[in-house]
């Protein structure tokens, strides 16, 4: 107790000690938030990805595992989503930053009830990747539990990474 009293004593009279000490703390709420967020999803531990065969709004068919020997953006979204409309920006820059040969970006949408939903979301957002019309399974197969929810998939098709909520094109970035 004596130890924890000298050390409130420091950072309250150190400015530097008080800023990083409250830096700290905010990075620790940060680091929980997003584990909340995660939890219950697919697991990103290098498992493989669930295989899908879905349908384009422009009418393709695409099948994941023909994707094979690509790393693969894909970012599930609703229509009805708020922070899935400020994402959508991210995902166009990401796109002009990376080369197609190098990163595979999907959109999935997810939770729509008229196919309709799905194209107005991509037309407003001028989405410049594939957009596709995802299903009830695949929301169960990838255990989305909130919008929006991307994975990496690395070139041998599994699972690297994962998140959910908000994600700044550097956030998708670093990690793809």
């Amino acid at each position: 107790m004596n130890s924890l009293k000298k050390i409130v004593k420091y950072v309250k009279k150190n400015k530097w000690a008080s800023i990083l000490f409250e830096a700290s703390i905010i990075v620790l709420v940060l680091v929980l938030f997003s584990w909340y967020q995660n939890r219950g999803t697919l697991a990103a531990n290098g498992e493989p990805a669930p295989d899908f065969t879905l349908q384009s709004i422009a009418g393709e068919t695409l099948q994941l595992s023909q994707l094979k020997g690509k790393k693969v953006l894909i970012y599930f979204f609703a229509p009805w989503c708020s922070i899935c409309h400020m994402s959508g920006g991210n995902l166009n820059a990401l796109r002009k930053a990376r080369d197609k040969d190098e990163l595979e970006i999907l959109v999935i949408g997810l939770s729509y009830e008229f196919e309709a939903e799905i194209q107005d979301f991509a037309n407003e957002l001028e989405l410049t990747m594939p957009v596709l019309y995802g299903n009830d399974q695949l929301m169960q197969d990838y255990k989305i539990k909130g919008f929006p929810t991307y994975f990496v998939i690395d070139e041998e098709g599994n699972v690297t990474h994962r998140s959910v909520g908000y994600s700044t094109e550097i956030g998708m970035r670093l990690r793809t």
